[in-house]
């Protein structure tokens, strides 16, 4: 009873994961995790895992679509783990992770042999996206769908285009609201904002605006940056939670703007429902997003949300918030100037972002994902 998880990143099953590992082992399965340990882009504690009875291993997956030979050999050895281990079944995501995985049932008959399910967390092909995506990404999902039991999807976007994709005989597309949000862990908690703040070097009166995620290009901080530099900013500060390729150019970014003082990179946070309780309105500036869990743990905090506008955000940013053309520095400038002189609607604002966020809370996420699991059991266990 092996199942196998496979994630390009290996911090992405800590992160986003943990809930669909408590199922599986709650349904009596081993959980097999295969990721690259040498390039976490999340926390990732692999001593910690394995304690929680989770069988780690390290496979060279590259994050590069067109790294063919790194492919290749991840390849190779997730065929040999699949063998050795008898894994039953694979639940792969992210890109690459989501090829490879549904590569290994080439050869096997049926779902009896080796059940495939495939989160994607965003195709990269969508309404708008540039030619080269649909050209690079759009044939090869359409293909690996045959060699796929059962296909997850995150938005409505996604989900429309998934079901006109032929899986696997007696396949079927499941869309669900997200990882799941902890809602011990993200909920308002006024009684702590002060000492956060203090802690964290936000003065008394200081207006905080709040950006959580890796910096590279898809999740445009440099747009905020720009934006932020165009207000009145004397008494706000930006910070940005997160790592990435592009801390450097951020950083020359801010000085270029004489900034230092007012915008903090402030690195990858693992404490992060500290930094929601201590803001004032969330920076969401993706030009692309699956969904975007950092947004709904912020809504679910009860801060209004600045987004760029992208199929990710269209599910969850209506009243509570603004919807910004991605790379429209003056929409957001002048949005989180609107939300800093008006701090009724900004309340406003951040009572719907809570009210808004209870529907993409765990429970919701659990119910669906103990049924996608029990079907894969009943699948493998009656013979295909």
């Amino acid at each position: 009873m092996n199942v196998l998880l496979i994630t390009t990143i290996s911090g992405f099953l800590p992160k986003f994961l943990m809930q669909d590992v408590r199922i599986l082992q709650e349904m009596g399965y081993t959980v097999h995790y295969a990721s690259n340990f040498d390039t976490p882009v999340y926390e990732c504690d692999r001593e910690e895992l394995e304690q929680q009875g989770i069988v780690c291993h390290s496979v060279p997956i590259a994050k590069n679509p067109l790294a063919v030979t790194a492919h290749l050999t991840a390849l190779r050895q997730l065929n040999r783990l699949v063998e050795q281990e008898k894994i039953r079944a694979v639940h792969c995501h992210n890109p690459v992770g989501g090829v490879l995985g549904r590569m290994l049932c080439i050869g096997k008959k049926s779902a009896a042999d080796l059940y495939v399910i495939y989160t994607a967390h965003g195709f990269h092909f969508f309404k708008h996206a540039p030619l080269i995506n649909w050209i690079a990404f759009y044939p090869v999902e359409r293909l690996l769908s045959h060699r796929t039991d059962q296909l997850i999807t995150i938005n409505h976007e996604d989900k429309g285009r998934s079901e006109r994709f032929h899986l696997r005989k007696n396949g079927c597309a499941s869309m669900i609201p997200g990882v799941g949000l902890d809602p011990g862990r993200f909920r308002p908690a006024p009684e702590q904002r002060m000492r956060y703040r203090e802690e964290l070097g936000v003065e008394t009166g200081e207006y905080l605006f709040l950006s959580v995620g890796e910096l590279n290009k898809n999740k445009n901080h440099e747009t905020i940056i720009r934006a932020f530099s165009q207000i009145d900013c004397s008494r706000a500060k930006l910070f940005i939670c997160g790592e990435g390729k592009q801390r450097k150019k951020l950083q020359r970014l801010i000085d270029r703007l004489r900034m230092r003082e007012r915008i903090v990179l402030q690195g990858y946070c693992t404490d992060i429902e500290r930094y929601y309780q201590c803001a004032d309105c969330f920076l969401f500036p993706s030009i692309r997003e699956g969904l975007g869990m950092a947004a709904l743990e912020a809504m679910a905090c009860g801060l209004p949300v600045i987004a760029g506008d992208n199929r990710g955000t269209r599910e969850y940013v209506f009243d509570n918030g603004y919807r910004c053309k991605p790379r429209d520095v003056n929409a957001f400038s002048e949005a989180m100037d609107a939300v800093m002189k008006d701090p009724r609607q900004a309340d406003f604002m951040g009572g719907r972002s809570r009210e808004i966020a209870v529907g993409f809370f765990q429970n919701r996420t659990e119910k669906i994902m103990r049924g996608v699991y029990e079907k894969m059991r009943q699948r493998i266990d009656g013979g295909g």
